[in-house]
């Protein structure tokens, strides 16, 4: 095949591709051969009827098949034989069907990524945080950490509960006389005052006493997750079975060895470096925003129209699934983001441009995702997400979801590379106590 390769902009070439015709007689051949063997005509058995009744009977199909199977090729060794990466499915100007002892030519178009012009990364400028826990950070900590692994024991000397007090309950939640999903629980230990269940439920536990049965009757608030429940008032039929109180850890010995620490001090640089590793975690993710950001403003090229297509759509996606996150109904959210979706193509045209820039580099400078690299993310998801790692990782045995992994990874690589390039100024800052930060 020859194929000539013209740019029809800086974003998309045209390729008109030539097949010899010795090329297409053998395409033909092979093509009558497999119909050959399927066909089947009366008086003769099946698979041995003549070519020349074949070509007759098929030679409509034939020139369909032969048209898609060197439309498909053509497209195949374009690839495979020039430097050109494509992103778009190709389309086809106006292709006519092949015919037999003739060349055949044809013509496709497509979206490809602009030639981008690297400029030297150390002209960027970024500030980047790097937290410190203070001995003030560290003791509130201590004393969270004592609050979560302390227990509690059953309240021997009185049967009323009080405030601070885990009640262990069983309850049936209605709402008009009919039962719901989730209201119904037996033994549910509840701290009165934690703020755990809806608002107006503890409070109605205290002042009742072991083995009374009462009603709590509560609203579910406005926001609530569950959309059924939203705003509904709701009636709990409740047992107050048993009364216990929290058993403290003191902050020393025995709360280091109940985190498998040796000591005390084992514990705070544990803790410290925990808290510093969440914090800075944090302030690389967003050296990594400000530097994607600026790569998005610096660069300045036209974005590939398909590109921009499937990126505003998925940003309108995100954009309702946001909106219904936050309480809207699927309609109520369609309808804002659509109507706001226009203002956001300017974002999207950067996020493009960076990603196109970042992919450019990896390429420049052989950056590219390990197996070691998978592992260690897998590693992190296992930790990260708890009851839900399992799940995370079943996904990313799908081919389409590891592949979005693996961009996802090589794009950060790239980007913790151009950081190591700008010119990037370390601010130390406190991190803040537990009350400062809400």
């Amino acid at each position: 095949m020859q194929f000539e390769i013209l740019d029809k902009s800086s974003v998309r070439k045209q390729v008109n591709i030539e097949v010899p015709a010795k090329r297409v007689d053998s395409t033909f051949a092979a093509v009558y051969n497999q119909l050959a063997q399927k066909a089947s005509l009366p008086g003769f058995r099946k698979g041995k009827v003549p070519l020349s009744h074949v070509r007759k009977l098929y030679g409509n199909q034939a020139k369909f098949t032969v048209t898609e199977k060197l439309v498909d090729a053509g497209w195949r060794e374009l690839l495979n034989e020039h430097d050109i990466i494509p992103l778009s499915e190709p389309e086809l100007d106006a292709i006519e069907p092949v015919t037999s002892g003739q060349s055949y030519t044809f013509s496709m178009s497509f979206d490809v990524a602009p030639t981008i012009e690297l400029n030297a990364f150390d002209k960027i400028d970024i500030e980047r945080e790097n937290w410190i826990a203070s001995d003030v950070v560290i003791e509130s900590e201590l004393g969270q950490l004592a609050e979560h692994v302390s227990g509690f024991t059953a309240i021997e000397d009185r049967t009323v509960a009080e405030e601070g007090d885990q009640a262990i309950i069983d309850y049936a939640g209605s709402i008009d006389g009919e039962a719901f999903a989730g209201g119904t629980a037996n033994d549910a230990p509840l701290v009165l005052g934690s703020g755990q269940f809806i608002p107006g439920f503890e409070e109605q536990i205290v002042g009742k006493t072991i083995g009374e049965s009462f009603d709590v009757n509560v609203a579910f608030p406005d926001d609530y997750h569950a959309e059924n429940l939203k705003g509904q008032a709701a009636v709990f039929a409740c047992t107050l079975k048993e009364l216990k109180a929290k058993v403290p850890v003191a902050i020393g010995p025995e709360l280091a060895e109940k985190m498998g620490e040796t000591d005390l001090d084992a514990l705070k640089l544990k803790l410290k470096a925990e808290i510093e590793e969440r914090y800075n975690s944090k302030a690389t993710s967003d050296a990594r925003d400000t530097l994607r950001d600026r790569l998005g403003e610096d660069y300045q090229f036209d974005v590939p129209p398909s590109l921009f297509k499937s990126s505003l759509e998925d940003h309108r996606k995100s954009m309702i699934q946001d909106a219904m996150r936050n309480g809207q109904s699927s309609e109520e959210a369609q309808a804002d983001v659509n109507a706001r979706i226009s203002d956001e193509e300017d974002k999207v045209r950067k996020d493009i441009r960076a990603y196109l820039v970042v992919d450019a580099v990896a390429r420049a400078e052989n950056i590219d995702v390990s197996e070691e690299d998978m592992r260690e993310e897998f590693q992190k998801m296992m930790t990260t997400m708890g009851p839900y790692a399992q799940q995370i990782m079943q996904m990313y045995r799908n081919p389409e979801h590891r592949a979005e992994l693996t961009r996802r990874i090589r794009h950060d690589k790239v980007l913790d590379f151009l950081l190591t390039q700008a010119n990037v100024t370390t601010a130390d800052r406190d991190i803040p106590g537990r009350e400062s930060e809400t």
